[in-house]
């Protein structure tokens, strides 16, 4: 954990920092509330909840766009340097992580209408699984950011791994629905692109934990995590500019109608 700095000379930019972690911490607070109940409405078929997930969205949204004119008023008005500069900066992408997040929670709420006409029960176990890891990895990068807690932050990085192959197995569990029935391409299909976007919301967590390290330390860690049994080495190099790691996200889902 970070050793806790002196304040600054001017009160207020102490203020407009704690203002940005407050707001971050919201952020998380949405999202997660978001992704829970939009994986409740998929598991019990619940139209109207899906519905209240994709009208919450908006609020994800709106905090989103706070945060931004806020980074954007501290850069112009205190101009940081160093760890401050990383702090501000490191909060704007955060915001922006968990505002995709938002908008992935979303689109799996969008998917209940059509699932609940053609249900496939059966499915719904191993997308429950890979969803309550997603939700444990969310829940502890909260915490991370709450406590500044770089060390917590590498091991959601690292638990990544899991949900990528969780998906995985997802995935061929699917395929053997589809080959047993034609019947169930349709609901397949829409519980794959369901599982894609809990693969993705993990992606953008570990986006969140690499962010949070790079606050800490001032350096990157490097492009690819480590696979099957390879040993922990958080290889890392020093930070010229603030350049996040490019996600790959797969396949696009295509957006639900409205």
């Amino acid at each position: 954990m970070s050793p806790i700095k002196q304040p600054h000379t001017v009160h207020t930019f102490d203020q407009d920092l704690e203002k940005l972690d407050t707001n971050i911490l919201r952020g998380f607070e949405l999202v997660e509330r978001l992704v829970r109940d939009a994986v409740t409405a998929i598991t019990r078929f619940d139209l109207q909840l899906a519905d209240q997930v994709v009208r919450r969205d908006g609020e994800i949204d709106k905090l989103d766009m706070e945060i931004e004119m806020d980074v954007v008023r501290i850069l112009a008005l205190r101009a940081p340097m160093a760890e401050d500069l990383r702090r501000v900066l490191g909060a704007l992408k955060v915001s922006v992580e968990l505002e995709r997040i938002g908008d992935l929670g979303k689109n799996l709420a969008k998917r209940v209408p059509v699932l609940a006409q053609h249900p496939l029960p059966e499915a719904i176990g191993g997308l429950l699984a890979m969803a309550r890891l997603v939700q444990d990895q969310l829940d502890r990068m909260n915490s991370a950011w709450a406590d500044k807690d770089p060390r917590l932050a590498m091991q959601v990085w690292f638990g990544d791994e899991a949900v990528d192959a969780l998906y995985d197995s997802f995935f061929r569990d699917l395929l053997t629905h589809m080959m047993e029935s034609p019947r169930n391409i349709s609901s397949c299909t829409h519980l794959l692109f369901i599982a894609k976007n809990l693969e993705r919301i993990g992606d953008h967590i570990t986006n969140i934990a690499e962010n949070l390290y790079f606050i800490d330390s001032g350096c990157q860690l490097e492009d690819c995590r480590p696979k099957g049994d390879e040993t922990f080495r958080a290889s890392v190099t020093p930070a010229s500019a603030f350049t996040p790691r490019s996600m790959e996200t797969g396949p696009t889902d295509p957006e639900v109608p409205d």
